[in-house]
């Protein structure tokens, strides 16, 4: 029976069947074998749920349980060519049993713990995509906000261009009017017919009241200046060319690009 050298503890059932049931490395029998791969994998199996190593006092329990079934016999103790470890009592069972639920509720603590760390990481990682989702509707709120005041603005500046531009356009026809209606009347008192001037020209006493009303400052016995009827009628086609290039002028003003103002 070896001991460890370091500890001085009896090797575990496991291992002493082990050294008990071969030489070389070679088993005994086929039956030696099949309890001890069954015991290790059933240990194997423990320490990976429990995610930590077995007691000896476990093992020997395993390995007990693993003999039994395999061999199909009544008794759990084991037989070999050597000292094998004492079948363990009730107490040394129970508390046992004690020690692996405490390993196994402070490895579901363990797990636990990392999964509320977890839960706690991903709710500080949502908080801040909240809180970044809450900044971006925020400033672009504020965006949409300038932008529609600097549309009231602009519409409010149109509206006061056409205004302006409404107003200048009522004043320039006022203007003209009043400049046509001027221009008619001092046609419309210049213009005589070709008759009767041909019939005033041909009254020599009504020359000469014509003459003496249009030249008072023509001393008296001065030889009056004749008006013919060609004149007068030059000086009426020169006031209607005058009137049609106005009327022309109000029809069509356009601005400096090329724009139709007023139509």
């Amino acid at each position: 029976m070896r001991r460890n050298l370091e500890t001085g503890e009896e090797p575990d059932c496991i291992a002493l069947w082990e050294l008990t049931h071969t030489n070389d490395g070679t088993w005994s029998n086929t039956d030696s074998q099949k309890v001890y791969d069954k015991a290790l994998q059933e240990v194997k199996i423990k320490e990976t749920e429990t995610e930590g190593p077995l007691s000896s006092e476990q093992k020997n329990n395993m390995f007990q349980t693993a003999y039994k079934d395999t061999l199909e016999c009544k008794s759990s103790q084991p037989r070999g060519y050597g000292y094998m470890a004492k079948t363990s009592t009730g107490s040394e069972r129970f508390r046992i049993q004690i020690e692996e639920q405490a390993r196994a509720t402070a490895a579901t603590q363990e797990r636990n713990s990392q999964l509320s760390q977890q839960v706690n990481e991903l709710e500080d990682q949502l908080q801040a995509e909240r809180a970044n989702t809450q900044e971006r509707i925020n400033l672009e709120r504020a965006e949409r906000e300038q932008l529609e005041e600097r549309l009231k603005e602009e519409c409010a500046e149109r509206e006061r261009l056409l205004q302006e531009e409404r107003t200048s356009r009522l004043e320039f026809e006022r203007n003209m009017m009043a400049k046509f209606a001027e221009l008619s009347q001092q046609m419309g008192t210049q213009q005589v017919p070709t008759k009767r001037v041909d019939k005033e020209n041909s009254n020599p006493n009504l020359q000469n009241i014509l003459l003496q009303i249009s030249s008072p400052n023509k001393t008296p016995g001065s030889r009056p200046t004749a008006i013919s009827s060609n004149a007068l009628i030059q000086a009426a086609a020169r006031h209607s060319r005058m009137f049609k290039a106005m009327q022309k002028l109000l029809v069509d003003v356009r601005s400096d690009n090329g724009t139709i103002l007023y139509a």
